[in-house]
């Protein structure tokens, strides 16, 4: 029996979370009949709600026809454009993000479904939080003409954009709304997810010097695809499918989030960092971070206060 149970204290341990997200470029927007917007892709998630009027919008050549209230997703690289297809003025709210959570990226990916109708149950799910987080956008604007956050402001964006997160997850595993995904696919990409996020976890354990050196990107991704019966084409095709970008990026993204979650322990210098992350000097470190962030590793600490 432990020192906690025979003392006759009960201890609940919430597990550690790790994750990092991007929104971008969230706007909510009025615009005239005959508008359009060109052809483009982006390597982010897109969602556009349609607010009022009618659009268009064309998704790698096929054409949906958005009614107020309807949802479009958006994979990175989609190919997209737009038009307000109305005779009057056209409202819409459109939200950009990414987010390192692999299981998230997976949902989001499966299927060819882009549409989603204002009564279907993803939407349903999903509308309180975008209803939320065009609330804070009139209240910010109200309050600061448009201008930057105020940190209440932030803080309540932030717990707005998780609850979009969290909706997302909910509509997307409902079994009304699951859709078949590929198996295979999903099992290889698993399988070399799995691989780099093992390589990048005991290269910062053992300090190992070949894992985020640059040189060493192919190197790595072509160890994790090894052994799965698959070209390395056949695994970047299905690791693209499933998670919507390629392994070389994803690992790149890995050894990012870990060189950020390291600078935020106080305790350890840049110097210790950089040689845990198998650096041979801290100077192609800094090199490599600004590459990455456009910001230096010691203006990242010093940005979020450590």
């Amino acid at each position: 029996m432990s020192a906690a149970q025979t003392m006759g204290i009960r201890e609940v341990m919430m597990p550690d979370v790790e994750s990092t997200f991007r929104v971008f470029a969230a706007h909510l927007r009025t615009v005239e009949a005959a508008w359009t917007y060109p052809l483009h892709s982006h390597p982010l998630f897109e969602i556009n709600l349609l607010l009022d009027g009618r659009q268009c919008i064309k998704v790698n050549g096929q054409e949906h026809t958005q009614q107020p209230g309807d949802l479009v997703i958006l994979r990175p690289g989609d190919l997209h454009e737009s038009l307000n297809s109305g005779t009057g003025d056209m409202t819409y709210y459109c939200i950009h993000f990414d987010s390192d959570e692999r299981e998230l990226r997976e949902l989001l990916c499966r299927g060819s479904r882009r549409l989603f109708p204002a009564d279907s149950l993803l939407t349903g799910t999903v509308r309180p939080s975008l209803n939320r987080l065009m609330e804070l956008a009139a209240e910010n604007e109200a309050e600061t003409g448009g201008g930057p956050l105020k940190l209440h402001a932030k803080m309540n964006t932030l717990s707005a954009v998780f609850g979009l997160f969290a909706a997302l997850t909910e509509g997307l595993t409902h079994p009304e709304a699951a859709r078949s995904a590929d198996l295979r696919s999903s099992r290889v990409a698993e399988e070399i997810a799995a691989f780099l996020e093992r390589a990048v976890e005991q290269t910062a354990l053992e300090q190992a010097d070949a894992l985020f050196e640059e040189g060493a990107l192919k190197e790595t991704v072509a160890s994790a695809m090894s052994g799965l019966g698959y070209s390395p084409s056949a695994c970047t095709r299905m690791f693209q499918e499933v998670y919507g970008l390629s392994p070389r990026r994803y690992l790149s993204r890995l050894k990012l989030k870990k060189a950020k979650l390291l600078l935020m322990q106080p305790e350890l210098s840049i110097e210790q960092i950089s040689s845990k992350l198998g650096y041979a000097d801290i100077a192609h470190f800094s090199r490599q971070f600004k590459r990455w962030t456009g910001e230096s590793p010691g203006r990242f600490r010093a940005r979020v206060h450590i």
